[in-house]
């Protein structure tokens, strides 16, 4: 694994981290200003709509359990594929959610960002 490749995982990793913990702050300074997140429903919801939730709990997550990563890097844009497990409180709904995520990053300097994350069920 490259270096940037160990970023883009670390970035993840944290993004992870940071959700089961309900450390907007961290969200808040990893995500792009624009960043939106498709559930696996097809809601675009944005950055700061997803924070307040998870502020708030209409989303808590408990768990993140990735089973397999894949990150292809093409200049300044980037890919990881992950197929996770997330174990969540949707809107008082709690469940065990199998999905690939598929999250979009941009590099800005030597630093990359995350832009755009999409949930579908697998």
């Amino acid at each position: 694994m490259n270096e940037d490749e160990q970023k883009i995982l670390a970035i993840y990793q944290r993004i992870d981290d940071a959700m089961v913990n309900k450390d907007t702050e961290v969200l808040e300074n990893i995500l792009d200003n624009n960043y939106i997140l498709v559930h696996m429903t097809g809601y675009r919801q944005c950055k700061q709509e997803w924070l307040e939730q998870i502020e708030n709990e209409e989303m808590r997550y408990f768990k993140t359990m990735p089973q397999k990563t894949e990150i292809t890097i093409s200049g300044k844009t980037a890919v990881l594929i992950c197929d996770t497990k997330i174990d969540a409180r949707i809107y008082g709904f709690r469940n065990t959610w199998s999905m690939t995520l598929k999250m979009q990053f941009e590099k800005l300097g030597e630093k990359w960002y995350p832009v755009l994350a999409k949930a579908t069920s697998n």
